[in-house]
């Protein structure tokens, strides 16, 4: 239940603002890049850091909400008093993680081997934090 509120939630909060970036794009970011050719890539970088911003905040109020939601109205045995407990106790019980890393690890690194788009990825990823 709370995974489906989480996903309404985001994309009722994470559109509209989505759409408001892309109104402001259209009426000044784009006439500013045709206007100076040299640099559009420092008026593109506030909007795509806008929109970083925007996902990760709707996602940030979505979960909290949501948490919230499940919490107060959620079936009975989704209601306890402290969620964040709750949470911490199943997902993260060190004995589980233990047995699962193995299996973890083995289909991720089948995945990376399989996928070449994730190895290009990856390998950008690794390479601007060297850079940088």
């Amino acid at each position: 239940m709370k995974q489906s509120l989480f996903h309404v939630l985001m994309v009722c909060l994470f559109l509209p603002v989505l759409w408001v970036i892309a109104v402001s794009l259209n009426n000044f970011g784009f006439p500013l890049m045709e206007q100076y050719q040299d640099i559009r890539l420092f008026v593109a970088l506030p909007y795509l850091l806008l929109v970083i911003a925007a996902l990760y905040g709707s996602s940030w109020i979505a979960e909290r909400v949501s948490r919230l939601l499940v919490a107060k109205f959620g079936r009975p045995e989704d209601k306890v008093e402290n969620v964040d407990q709750m949470w911490a106790e199943k997902y993260f019980d060190e004995n589980v993680m233990e047995k699962k890393r193995s299996i973890f690890m083995k289909n991720v690194d089948g995945w990376l081997k399989d996928n070449i788009l994730a190895r290009i990825i990856f390998g950008l990823i690794i390479g601007a934090v060297l850079v940088m």
